[in-house]
């Protein structure tokens, strides 16, 4: 872990001050005074939410998911939030925003090309592109996230068991946003990235990887062991101090990029 956290930074707490995550590696990334921000996928807007200490005259939010805006809109009705149906051009003008997060989001876009192309048309010549994946590790075959691709029926009996058939109709089979869950139909992948290929697909589209962070290296092994603690609060105390400590220590099951714009 590279990046220094301040006692201000509102996502995290006293018992995990040194834990990086990605709306805490955003947020310390993120200059104060800036004319406008916009964070692509903002789904409900927290992390909108908790830039407004920073002092940006303008905070945007878009996001494919209508449910999502629509939660967004309920949280906070103050905000600036926006449904953006998939692959369409951002309406904004060119250079507009003084930094952008893309948090957790580009692994689920099946049109990346165009989504960086968009980013960097509307980002400023000194503006800064925060984004954050999931890390490709040794463990990435465990994220659950593809369960529901590798397999589909088990997924699906789950799924109605603990929620309704037709919640799982409406979110997994004939989503009105073309998403299969909150990932592209077209897609149909959880995607992991390495820094260097990262480095390479940015490259491309006129952008420069400024510093790469992470963290976590058993997070996922972890994750699934966690679920079958719940009947013991004291092994769930001991699980998070495990957690906590794996996420300080590592750099792999999240990647982090601080980005800025390749000039001439």
């Amino acid at each position: 872990m590279h990046t220094q956290i301040s006692s201000e930074n509102p996502h995290v707490s006293s018992e995990n001050l040194h834990v990086l995550d990605r709306y805490s590696f955003a947020w310390e990334h993120i200059c104060p005074g800036g004319r406008a921000h916009l964070d692509f996928g903002c789904y409900d807007g927290t992390f909108l939410q908790s830039l407004i200490g920073k002092g940006i005259d303008r905070l945007v939010g878009v996001d494919v998911s209508s449910q999502a805006v629509e939660k967004a809109h309920q949280l906070y009705p103050h905000l600036d939030i926006r449904h953006l149906p998939e692959s369409s051009a951002l309406p904004f003008e060119d250079k507009y925003f003084t930094s952008i997060t893309l948090l957790d989001v580009l692994e689920h876009v099946y049109d990346q090309v165009d989504l960086l192309v968009e980013l960097r048309r509307v980002l400023s010549d000194d503006g800064v592109l925060i984004v954050t994946v999931p890390g490709r590790h040794i463990f990435s075959f465990l994220d659950m996230g593809n369960l529901k691709f590798r397999f589909p029926r088990l997924h699906r009996w789950h799924y109605c068991r603990k929620h309704s058939r037709q919640e799982y109709e409406h979110r997994y089979v004939s989503n009105p946003d073309g998403l299969v869950g909150d990932i592209s139909a077209r897609k149909q992948w959880h995607e992991h990235f390495s820094r260097r290929k990262m480095r390479s697909l940015l490259g491309k589209y006129g952008f420069r990887v400024e510093l790469f962070d992470g963290s976590g290296l058993f997070a996922r092994p972890l994750g699934m062991l966690g679920s079958m603690l719940c009947f013991s609060p004291s092994l769930l105390q001991i699980h998070r101090r495990i957690v906590n400590a794996d996420f300080r220590k590592f750099e792999s099951t999240n990647l982090f990029c601080l980005i800025r714009k390749a000039l001439p």
